[in-house]
């Protein structure tokens, strides 16, 4: 004997349903894009649930390269296949901070200046990408 098939507001619910255990969960993510006065300048804080949270910065003309910090860790040079900057991103103003967590980022017009709570980071420009 064949089996009816289920109404379509209840096969698209389960679909739903199901659909939705397959996503992954991102409410603990966070996400904060920022950028130079310039637009040069590119930087991004970000951690989810798996990820302690870091700062990546990238600049015009970066081929494939960006500095990353942790809360933790030395600054580093990355390769990377994407790009943080955003020309729609809220611009950080010369003279001005924002932080994250134990992670805080100044803009001068020399370059901006990221730095966790033991002292590590990077100085990024456009000329010049120094890590400590």
């Amino acid at each position: 004997m064949a089996r009816a098939a289920a109404p379509p507001l209840v096969a698209a619910t389960a679909l739903a349903c199901s659909a939705a255990l397959l996503v992954p969960r991102v409410a603990d993510a966070a996400y904060r894009e920022f950028r130079s006065p310039s637009g040069q300048l590119g930087c991004a804080f970000y951690s989810d649930a798996e990820t302690p949270r870091f700062v990546r910065c990238d600049w015009d003309g970066a081929a494939d390269r960006a500095v990353t910090l942790t809360e933790a860790g030395r600054g580093k040079r990355v390769r990377v296949t994407d790009s943080v900057r955003n020309p729609k991103a809220k611009i950080l103003a010369y003279g001005r901070a924002t932080s994250f967590g134990k992670l805080r980022c100044t803009s001068r017009r020399s370059g901006i200046t990221c730095r966790n709570g033991k002292g590590h980071g990077f100085t990024v420009s456009v000329e010049r990408q120094r890590v400590f």
